[in-house]
């Protein structure tokens, strides 16, 4: 079984115990599945080479649940999770994975209605029966039919945090097959795009025939859609997750103009192909063609690109957002490279609901080579993620500040994500704010709340001096959280007039902000952090993900706090 395929088992039997009404086994499997999802290596190889000893060196994982895993490993099944579903009406387990449907409305609606699918959620909510539930209503109705839209597009489109991996390893696969030269995967993944459809690997060889035979016989193909001589779809199965995947092989030539072509939106393309049809030109997926067919480019997309007169424009901008129009008076501006952070200024360990310890986080900031890290473990009001009551938390700083004689090389912020509480204020006093390097505001509860109340809410919050970063900024999960509703350019106005920052949160299935919103804050002058909102250590990867999110928003590395120096971070600090 692959790491996803158990950590989906460990919250299915997390949400089993908590339809039970169990208080702790629930936060104890999600908190270890967590932990497998992050983990780099397969499970599975720890298991092989170590044993179920092996098991207990993941974070979260004790005896019982190491049991529970080694059982997975060895029958591909929970006999636990098996006589616990076999007792739930028929249906109730499926409609846990429908946001804002707990375990009590999952077990009602199976019961009162007989639903046993989202299918039949949504052809109930559709036909008005679900408002006449007692304790539901026609506005709950509404918004199951929302959520369950939201769902329906997440099984159509991947996270680009689960698309990209699994392209990189084609890609890397593709490569080692003889006679390839190049293979790389174009589409809005390479403009990494927030979701992605599909997945298209575009390849150099002059024998096709062995890409295709490999490419179609991949032991994770469950179904070959089309066999070709230059280019074959099949549909993968990885982990749990199902996606499409193309390979397309192309002569050398052609190979720059086919990645252009395959990459931009269709607006971008269109843009491009109007400036070649201007100098009497074809532009296609096969390269640049003068009045007499003969091609003149197309070997390389830098070739493209200067060919039309316009600097090579990075993958994450063609989006037809005015990057044509700059790229035609060379004033694309240098965005941020993948390589720029020198810290991250949001991550969570033990003490609330992370899944390494304090030090562990700190020595994993250090390993990557950063200059700094923030610790900003949840304020008290999150008791769902075990927030700090004020005696814990100060218990918490006073920990960092030992940690840090003995972490000299990197400088070490102790902080919280304090809530923004419904009337604007702070979680935690001001008495004890003052005593945090760092202080990151988010909003956690009443996502419903109407634009004015919501906006209100924040700029009071960030009328705070103590607040310097306002996380994830409009709380939304893709596919499963839409943001609530807020007035955006106020806040933006406010950011940039206080000097706060606005959090790019890199954490695949938020990515917020979103990238048309950092450019429309970079707009008014706004400040911007990247940060992983990490709880675990291998979070601290997914800063890429922000990253690209960052260079979708134009933002160079002028715009983005943590790829200052620690000097400038803590000038900015103390202002």
């Amino acid at each position: 079984m692959k790491n996803s395929e158990i950590a989906q088992a460990l919250y299915d039997l997390a949400d089993l115990y908590e339809m039970k009404g169990d208080k702790w086994k629930p936060i104890a499997f999600r908190k270890a599945a967590r932990a497998v999802e992050a983990l780099k290596d397969e499970v599975s190889s720890l298991y092989s080479k170590g044993g179920p000893k092996a098991l207990l060196g993941i974070p979260g994982v004790g005896a019982g649940i190491a049991e529970r895993i080694e059982e997975l490993l060895e029958k591909g099944k929970l006999e636990e999770y098996e006589k616990m579903a076999a007792k739930l009406p028929k249906g109730a387990e499926e409609l846990m994975h429908v946001m804002g449907i707990g375990p009590k409305r999952a077990i009602i609606l199976a019961k009162k209605l007989k639903i046993q699918s989202v299918a039949d959620l949504e052809a109930a909510a559709k036909a008005g029966k679900i408002r006449r539930l007692e304790g539901f209503g026609a506005k709950s109705e509404a918004d199951i039919l929302k959520a369950v839209g939201l769902m329906q597009t997440g099984e159509q489109r991947k996270l680009l945090g689960i698309a990209l991996p699994i392209a990189q390893e084609l890609e890397s696969r593709i490569r080692k097959v003889p006679g390839v030269r190049q293979a790389m995967a174009a589409g809005s993944l390479r403009r990494r795009k927030e979701t992605v459809g599909d997945i298209d690997i575009l390849t150099i060889t002059k024998k096709a025939g062995p890409v295709m035979d490999y490419f179609t016989r991949m032991p994770e193909v469950v179904h070959v859609i089309a066999k070709g001589a230059t280019k074959s779809s099949v549909l993968l199965r990885w982990g749990k997750h199902q996606i499409q995947s193309d390979v397309r092989v192309l002569p050398e030539k052609s190979f720059g103009s086919a990645l252009q072509y395959f990459t931009g939106n269709v607006d971008h393309n269109v843009r491009l192909r109007q400036l070649a049809i201007s100098k009497g030109w074809k532009l296609s997926e096969y390269g640049i063609f003068d009045k007499g067919g003969k091609q003149i480019a197309g070997r390389s997309e830098e070739e493209v690109y200067h060919k039309l007169g316009l600097q090579w424009i990075p993958p994450e901008l063609r989006e037809n957002q005015g990057e044509v129009d700059a790229a035609l008076k060379h004033m694309l501006p240098e965005i941020i490279g993948y390589d720029s952070l020198r810290g991250d200024l949001h991550a969570h360990t033990k003490w609330s609901d992370g899944n390494a310890t304090s030090e562990a986080m700190i020595k994993a900031a250090q390993e990557l080579g950063y200059s700094y890290v923030a610790i900003t473990d949840h304020s008290k009001s999150q008791r769902i993620a075990r927030g700090l009551s004020e005696k814990k938390m100060r218990q918490h700083i006073e920990e960092i500040r030992k940690l840090q004689k003995k972490f000299p090389k990197i400088r070490i912020f102790a902080g919280a994500e304090v809530d923004i509480m419904p009337d604007g204020k702070l979680d935690y006093p001001d008495s004890l704010l003052e005593e945090m390097d760092i202080v990151v505001g988010s909003v956690h509860s009443r996502f419903k709340s109407t634009k004015n109340e919501m906006t209100r809410r924040i700029l009071k919050a960030m009328d705070n001096p103590h607040l310097k970063i306002l996380g994830h900024p409009t709380g939304r999960l893709i596919s499963r959280r839409e943001p609530y509703q807020v007035e955006l350019a106020d806040v933006f106005e406010k950011a940039a007039e206080q000097g706060i920052a606005l959090e790019i949160n890199a954490s695949p299935d938020r990515l917020d902000l979103k990238d048309t919103h950092i450019l429309q804050a970079k707009g008014v002058g706004c400040i911007f952090a990247i940060s992983t909102d990490a709880h675990a250590v291998e979070h601290f990867d997914n800063a890429q993900y922000g990253i690209a999110q960052a260079r979708r928003g134009w933002l160079t590395v002028g715009d983005v706090l943590n790829t200052q120096s620690l000097a400038k971070v803590e000038k900015w600090l103390k202002k």
